[in-house]
């Protein structure tokens, strides 16, 4: 097998592997998304104007 063909053969196998793992994975983009998720969260309730509203629902809630 010349250099060349080892280079195709070789290129061609890693190819289909990372093709059928995927970047990430199904566990990793799960991960990724609930951490996204999280950080918005944290974000956007660290507000001032979204506390105070928040606040003034939950007091219309429990009254």
């Amino acid at each position: 097998m010349s250099k060349a063909d080892h280079i195709v053969a070789s290129n061609a196998r890693s190819s289909r592997s990372r093709r059928k793992s995927g970047f990430l994975g199904v566990r990793g983009r799960i991960a990724l998304l609930g951490l996204t998720t999280l950080l918005m969260l944290f974000v956007f309730f660290t507000q001032p104007q979204v506390r105070a509203e928040f606040e003034s629902w939950t007091s219309l809630i429990t009254g």
